[in-house]
C-alpha cells in the first residue's frame, strides 16, 4: 500500500503563476493564439494578468478570478470571464508544453473537447513538443472557451 502525506500539501500552481506574471504575457498569448475578445484591446492586460497569476498561485477557481477581475479593474463580467478562462487555461498549457520540452523527443498529443471546429482539426494529433498542430497553434487554447489539453504521445 502507498502512503501519501497530504499534510504539507497547498492548492496552486506556483510554475503557471509565474508564467502569467511576464510583462506583456496576456497581450502576447492572444496575438499568437490569435484570439480577440471585443473591449480586451482598450485594457492594462498585464493588471489582468496580476489577478490571473495570483489566482492560478492560490488555486482558485475561474469563477472567482473573473470576478475578481471585475471587481478590481471594473471590466464587465462577460469580458473578465474570457479573460480569465483564456489565461489560466494558457498559462497551464504553457506550464505543461514546458515540461514535456525538457524530456528529449517528447511528443504531445492534443485533447480536443469538441469545442469548436479548429480545436477538432488538432484532436488526437501528434506532434514533437515545440512544434505545431494543423491549426498552426503549439498548445491551447485555440478558441475563446478551449477547454482542450495537451498531454504526452505514449506508443504501447
Amino acid at each position: 500500500m502507498i502512503s501519501v502525506d497530504w499534510s504539507a500539501w497547498k492548492p496552486g500552481d506556483q510554475d503557471s503563476q509565474l508564467i502569467a506574471t511576464a510583462p506583456g504575457w496576456l497581450a502576447e498569448g492572444l496575438r499568437n493564439q490569435r484570439i480577440n475578445f471585443p473591449g480586451s484591446e482598450h485594457l492594462d492586460l498585464d493588471s489582468v494578468a496580476i489577478i490571473i497569476s495570483l489566482g492560478l498561485g492560490e488555486g482558485s477557481a475561474e469563477a472567482a478570478v473573473a470576478k475578481r477581475i471585475s471587481k478590481e479593474l471594473g471590466i464587465l463580467k462577460p469580458l473578465a470571464t474570457s479573460l480569465a478562462h483564456f489565461g489560466m487555461a494558457l498559462a497551464i498549457s504553457q506550464r505543461a508544453l514546458g515540461d514535456y520540452q525538457n524530456v528529449e523527443g517528447v511528443k504531445v498529443q492534443w485533447d480536443s473537447a469538441g469545442c469548436c471546429d479548429k480545436c477538432d482539426k488538432n484532436d488526437q494529433k501528434i506532434v514533437e513538443s515545440g512544434r505545431s498542430f494543423p491549426t498552426g497553434h503549439q498548445f491551447p487554447p485555440a478558441c475563446d472557451y478551449c477547454i482542450c489539453c495537451i498531454m504526452p504521445a505514449v506508443d504501447f
